[in-house]
């Protein structure tokens, strides 16, 4: 082979190599976000002026002074939060009290002779309805008495009737508690008797759908 020959060999050799590197020079850029962040939203719940403390109470003393004893409590949900909740309602702590026992109750009252908790008549004597209103009127959505076995009743009427409550972001319901009961419906079984319980609203998050 000649000297010219191998010259142009060379020069394709080097030259294939050049189209080899210059293949690899690819065009490019680069963009970065800024700071990313989470922020949680807040779901606060305030029934009337209470956020954070026990809610108002009520103290209905002395029934049967006037025979029928009627009455009722409104308070104001506030979802104070940044984000929707669902609303719920339960009845705790319902207990009848006999509270000691004299000649006319015990005369009547086959548990008199063992006064004490959860032997009480009072609370079978008062019958209660709860009310929702969601803006658009009062809805009825509980209907029970104070007797101690229908503490359930509550929270089971709340979830048949008034189904799923949801407060958005700002939003308010109202939930009323009516009481009555008249000299029809009880006698000396319940002198001196009582009633106690506690009312518990709880707000939980509405789940996400995506």
């Amino acid at each position: 082979m000649n000297k010219k020959v191998l010259m142009g060999l060379g020069a394709v050799v080097v030259l294939g190599a050049g189209v080899t590197a210059a293949s690899f020079a690819l065009f490019s850029d680069v963009e970065t976000s800024g700071s990313n962040t989470f922020t949680a939203g807040t779901l606060d719940m305030s029934v009337g002026a209470a956020n954070g403390t026990a809610f108002e109470s009520f103290t209905i003393a002395n029934i049967g002074a006037n025979g029928v004893v009627s009455g009722g409590k409104t308070w104001t949900i506030t979802n104070s939060g940044s984000v929707p909740g669902n609303l719920t309602f339960q009845m705790n702590d319902l207990v009848n009290n006999d509270n000691g026992c004299n000649e006319p109750e015990a005369i009547v009252d086959t548990t008199c002779a063992n006064p004490g908790p959860g032997e009480g008549e009072l609370g079978a004597a008062i019958t209660t309805t709860v009310l929702l209103n969601k803006g658009a009127g009062n809805a009825t959505v509980v209907s029970s008495n104070l007797a101690t076995a229908n503490q359930g009743a509550y929270a089971t009427q709340w979830v048949a009737n008034a189904g799923t409550v949801t407060i958005p972001a700002g939003g308010t319901v109202d939930v009323t508690l009516n009481w009555s009961t008249d000299s029809a419906s009880y006698g000396n079984e319940i002198q001196s008797d009582g009633v106690s319980f506690g009312l518990q609203y709880d707000l939980l998050q509405v789940v996400p759908t995506n």
